[in-house]
C-alpha cells in the first residue's frame, strides 16, 4: 500500500475552515479518503495535503466519482468501519449517486464530505462558481442517506461531523453526507473551535431484545421439531460467527444464506443444506415448507422468502424475525422488500440476539434435523471453462486457501469445492444492483485486507467489469493487491433470459433474446483493459486445459503485489437457462 508523500513538514497551524474538517477525519480514526479532485473542496484538499501530510486520512486517487464511493463501500464491507470520501459539489455527487445507493441498500457506514461553490454569492467566480452551487444539495440523495448537513461556521461543523459519526456507525449503518461550504472552507479562523472530548460522543450498542421476548423465542425455538435460520446481514468477527454456529448446534436447525449478504455461516457445516442463493429456489423452498419455526437474522428479504408461491408447498412454520432495518425504512424506494408476516418480531441487532437466545437457551447440541441438498452440475465433455475448473484450479494455487477473501462471487460458484468457512471468505453483493460497481468494491476491499494476512480475490461479470475497469487504476496507484477473475459470457447474459421469458410468454421468437444484449462483433478486450489501467492483464482464456497456468500466473501476480486480471469465456450453463425461464423471469 502507497500514499503520495508530500514535500515539507505539515503546518501544524489549524487556522483556516477547511483545517477543522481534516482535523475532525483524523480524530475519528479515518484512514483513507477516496477522492476525484474538483475545486469546490480545494481548501479541504490543501488542509489534508499539507496540514494533515496526507496521513490519517490518506488520499486515494480516482478516476471517477462513482469509484470513490464505491472504494469507501468496498473497504465498509470489509471491516464494518467507515471511511470517507470526497465528492466534487453537484456534479461529482450526481456522479457518484448510483454508488451511494448501493451502499445504502447494502447499510454499511460511510463518510461523504461534499462541498458546494460559496453559498454568499458574492464571492461568487464568474459562471462556474454559480453551475457549482446548489441550495439545497443533500436533497439530491436525502431519501437513500442516513443523514446530510450543511454547517455554516468552524463550530458548527465541529458539530456536524461528530452527529455524523455517530450515525453512520449507529447499527443499522448506512452512509451520511456533509456539505461543506467553499466560503467557509476557504475563511481564515478568528479562533480554533473547541474540540469535543470523543469519548463523549460515540455510537451507542445495537439494541439488545427485551428478557420477555428472549424468552417467547427461546421457548419456540427450543420446543421447535425443524428449525431454520435464515442468516442474513451480521458482524464479520469471528466471535460473532461461532456464536450463529452454536446456535444452530444447539437447535438442530437448519441453516441458509444469502449471496447478497456475504459469508455469515460455514457452508460446508452439516446445518448449511442449501448451497447460497440469490433468491430462494425450488430446493430452499422446500425446507422452508417443511419447518415449524423460522428465525430470519436481518434476512434482506424475508417477504419475497417466504410468500405463497402458486407452484410451490406453502410455508406454515411460526416466523421470528429479529432486525432494525426499519428504522431505515422511507417511502422513496422499496428496498424495504416485501412486507413479510412475522409472528415475533424482535427490534433489536441480530448478533445481540443470538447471545441472549445462547444464554437462555443453556447447554446442549442436536445434530440438523434434515441432510443436505446437493445439486451437482452436469459435467461438460467439449473442454470449456466452467466455474468448477476455475475453482479448483484457483485453490490449488493458494498453499493455505483460508487466507482467500472473495471479494465478490458469480451465481453458481462451487461452495462444495470452495466453502466460505468464516467471516472474511466471501464479502457479498454490491447492495443495490448498480452494475459497474464491482471493480470499485474489490479495490476497496483489497485495501482492506492488504494488511490482515487475506488475499483478495474478486469474480466480475464482463458487463459489470467492462462499466467499471477505470477503478482499477487507484488500486495499480497505490500499490494495492488485488486478483480479478471475469466469469465472461459476452453478453448481459441476465437480460437475455428476461428475453426469453418475455417471447415465451407472448408467443414469439426466443432465439432473438440476444439482440440488443450481446458484448460480440466486436469483443470486448478485457485483459487490454486491465492493461490500460497498469495491472496485468490474461486471456481470453477459452479453454479448460489452459485453466491452470493462468491461474499460477495470475496468484503469481497478487502475491507479488500487483494487480491481475484474467478473463475467462465461461460459457452459460443451459440447465441455469431452464431454471430461470421456470422461475418465470425472476432475477437470475
Amino acid at each position: 500500500m502507497q500514499l503520495d508523500r508530500p514535500d515539507g513538514k505539515p503546518d501544524d497551524r489549524i487556522a483556516w475552515g477547511s483545517d477543522v474538517a481534516a482535523q475532525m477525519l483524523r480524530r475519528f480514526g479515518i484512514p483513507y479518503v477516496s477522492l476525484n479532485f474538483g475545486a469546490s473542496y480545494r481548501g479541504l484538499h490543501d488542509s489534508v495535503v499539507n496540514h494533515l501530510g496526507n496521513e490519517t486520512p490518506g488520499m486515494l486517487l480516482c478516476l471517477h466519482e462513482d469509484h470513490a464511493v464505491s472504494i469507501a463501500h468496498g473497504y465498509a464491507k470489509a471491516t464494518g468501519e467507515p471511511m470517507a470520501c470526497f465528492l466534487h459539489s453537484n456534479v461529482g455527487l450526481m456522479h457518484g449517486m448510483m454508488s451511494l445507493y448501493n451502499a445504502w441498500c447494502d447499510r454499511v457506514p460511510m463518510i461523504v464530505l461534499g462541498a458546494t461553490g460559496p453559498l454568499d454569492s458574492a464571492k461568487r467566480r464568474p459562471w462556474i462558481d454559480w453551475i457549482h452551487t446548489t441550495r439545497d444539495q443533500g436533497g439530491l440523495i436525502r431519501s437513500f442517506v442516513k443523514w446530510d448537513d450543511l454547517p455554516a461556521s468552524p463550530d458548527a461543523l465541529v458539530e456536524s461531523m461528530c452527529r455524523a459519526n455517530i450515525a453512520t456507525r449507529t447499527a443499522p449503518s448506512a452512509p451520511v453526507y456533509i456539505c461543506l461550504d467553499a466560503g467557509l472552507q476557504e475563511a481564515k479562523l478568528d479562533t480554533v473551535p473547541q474540540w469535543p472530548d470523543l469519548a463523549r460522543f460515540t455510537p451507542p450498542e445495537p439494541a439488545r431484545p427485551p428478557g420477555a421476548v428472549v424468552a417467547a423465542a427461546s421457548a419456540l425455538l427450543d420446543k421447535a421439531e425443524r428449525p431454520v435460520l435464515l442468516i442474513g446481514r451480521g458482524r464479520r468477527t469471528q466471535d460473532a460467527w461461532l456464536a450463529r454456529v452454536e446456535l444452530a448446534e444447539r437447535l438442530g436447525a437448519c441453516a441458509m444464506t444469502d449471496l447478497k449478504s456475504g459469508s455469515t455461516f460455514p457452508t460446508d457445516h452439516a446445518a448449511h443444506v442449501v448451497a447460497p442463493f440469490n433468491n430462494v429456489g425450488k430446493a430452499g423452498r422446500e425446507v422452508l415448507a417443511e419447518a415449524d419455526v423460522i428465525l430470519a437474522l436481518d434476512w434482506i428479504d424475508l417477504g419475497g422468502s417466504v410468500r405463497p408461491s402458486a407452484d410451490g408447498p406453502a410455508i406454515t412454520a411460526k416466523i421470528i424475525s429479529a432486525t432494525l432495518d426499519h428504522t431505515l425504512h422511507n417511502g422513496f424506494n422499496m428496498d424495504h422488500q416485501a412486507l413479510a408476516p412475522v409472528d415475533l418480531p424482535i427490534a433489536a441487532a441480530p448478533d445481540a440476539v443470538v447471545a441472549d437466545l445462547l444464554a437462555a437457551l443453556g447447554p446442549g447440541t442436536r445434530k440438523p434435523w434434515r441432510s443436505k441438498i446437493v445439486a451437482k452440475p452436469k459435467e461438460r465433455g467439449d473442454g470449456a471453462v466452467t466455474m468448477e475448473h476455475v475453482a479448483t484450479s484457483l485453490r490449488a494455487a493458494f498453499n493455505d486457501p483460508d487466507t482467500v477473501s472473495f471479494v465478490s462471487l458469480g451465481r453458481g460458484w462451487p461452495v462444495d469445492l470452495w466453502p466460505l468457512t468464516d467471516p472474511l471468505a466471501y464479502l457479498g453483493k454490491d447492495g443495490g444492483g448498480g452494475i459497474g460497481s464491482g471493480p470499485g468494491l474489490s479495490v476497496g476491499a483489497a485495501l482492506a485486507l492488504h494488511n490482515k494476512g487475506r488475499w483478495p480475490v474478486a469474480m466480475c461479470g464482463d458487463g459489470d467489469f467492462i462499466m467499471g475497469n477505470t477503478a482499477l487504476w487507484t488500486a495499480v496507484r497505490h500499490r494495492i493487491p488485488l486478483l480479478v477473475l471475469i466469469n465472461n459470457n459476452r453478453s448481459y447474459f441476465n437480460d437475455e433470459l428476461h428475453q426469453e421469458t418475455m417471447a415465451r410468454r407472448r408467443d414469439r421468437n426466443p432465439k432473438n433474446r440476444w439482440i440488443g444484449q450481446r458484448l460480440a462483433d466486436p469483443e470486448v478486450n478485457i485483459a487490454k483493459l486491465a492493461e490500460a489501467q497498469g495491472g496485468v492483464g490474461i486471456g481470453p482464456i477459452k479453454k479448460a486445459a489452459d485453466v491452470q497456468a493462468a491461474i499460477e500466473q495470475g496468484v503469481g501476480v497478487l502475491k507479488s503485489g500487483g494487480l491481475c486480471v484474467i478473463d475467462f469465456h465461461i460459457a452459460p450453463s443451459e440447465e441455469r437457462l431452464a431454471a430461470a425461464v421456470e422461475a418465470r423471469g425472476v432475477d437470475v
